[in-house]
């Protein structure tokens, strides 16, 4: 598992706390399928992630709407969790941080992931024992600015200039 793009999401949701990362590892992963729907597993992912990231900007109703598609997605196509790496219990997480996330200041969810990602999260880290990583993965809170508000500080030099040139293109056109 290791250095796969679940992996690489995990790390980033977990010990990171980039959820604008994670949205991007995901979406590249669910893009990068023959046949991919909105329906899949990753969009699934992708939403969680997003979920995240506005609620931990403050945008309760970003968050909530992201929650419930995420959630609405799980329970219409209700796949295994366990083949992304989450045990059953996530889905009683999320319909609980829906319910809270009006009176509940942010604060990092601790995921129920399956051994399998516990272990390759922990093989990737420095720590010489299961439970030292264990107890730092509970007490991770990651607040920098750079990290919270990374799509506002992102360049986009590149995405403008693009653009720019479709825009040209199509009054040529």
């Amino acid at each position: 598992m290791r250095d796969t793009p679940l992996h690489q999401f995990y790390n980033m949701l977990i010990i990171e706390q980039d959820y604008f990362e994670c949205h991007e590892i995901m979406e590249d992963a669910w893009k990068m399928k023959d046949n991919f729907t909105k329906f899949d597993k990753e969009v699934f992912l992708v939403l969680v992630a997003t979920a995240e990231y506005h609620y931990r900007r403050g945008n309760t109703v970003g968050a909530k709407r992201s929650y419930i598609r995420a959630l609405n997605l799980y329970q219409a196509h209700s796949f295994n969790l366990n083949s992304i790496g989450l045990k059953e219990s996530f889905i009683d997480l999320i319909k609980q941080r829906i319910d809270d996330i009006d009176v509940i200041p942010f604060k990092p969810l601790l995921y129920p992931i399956t051994d399998t990602v516990f272990n390759a999260l922990f093989e990737a880290s420095d720590f010489d024992s299961s439970a030292k990583f264990d107890k730092y993965l509970k007490s991770i809170h990651v607040t920098d600015i750079k990290t919270v508000d990374r799509h506002r500080l992102r360049d986009r030099s590149d995405v403008i200039e693009e653009r720019l040139q479709a825009l040209n293109r199509k009054k040529r056109d």
